[in-house]
């Protein structure tokens, strides 16, 4: 399982970076509603590393492993992905700081920590998404004779 979450958390983070580089090429960083587009790379990422999780064990795995794998996923990509972001925004792009400092939900804290608050905001982001994503996946993904305890 770790093998293969840290294999495709890495490829989710090289495609959120993808996407990142690629919005900022096209001038498009500042229109934050992009974002949304993250949850879908981490979509992407989570399914692959269920289904390559399904395949290393033939097809059987537990509700809870999979999970496991799918939180494995999401932590390894956002916590480079918000590295990667860090670096780039302090040392390369102060101008999306300021589009990020004028953010009403967040941009008071960005002022006062920078580096901290992105940081902390992205990886939240990613994580919670992750999460919610891998709860969604492993229904599609679990084995077929999986029942809840002390259930009828």
């Amino acid at each position: 399982m770790e093998k293969i979450g840290l294999k495709y958390g890495l490829l989710t983070a090289a495609g959120l970076i993808g996407y990142f580089l690629i919005m900022r090429l096209l001038g498009l960083v500042h229109i934050l509603e992009f974002r949304f587009l993250n949850s879908v790379i981490m979509a992407i990422g989570i399914v692959l590393a269920l289904r390559a999780f399904k395949r290393a064990k033939h097809g059987n795995i537990g509700y809870l492993s999979g999970l496991g794998a799918a939180f494995l996923t999401a932590l390894v990509g956002t916590l480079i992905f918000s590295v990667f972001m860090l670096v780039y925004i302090k040392a390369f792009d102060d101008a999306l700081l300021k589009v990020l400092t004028s953010n009403r939900m967040v941009g008071e804290q960005v002022a006062n920590t920078p580096g901290l608050v992105i940081f902390m905001v992205l990886m939240m982001e990613g994580v919670i998404s992750g999460a919610m994503i891998g709860f969604i996946a492993m229904q599609f993904f679990k084995r077929e004779d999986h029942t809840v305890p002390n259930s009828p």
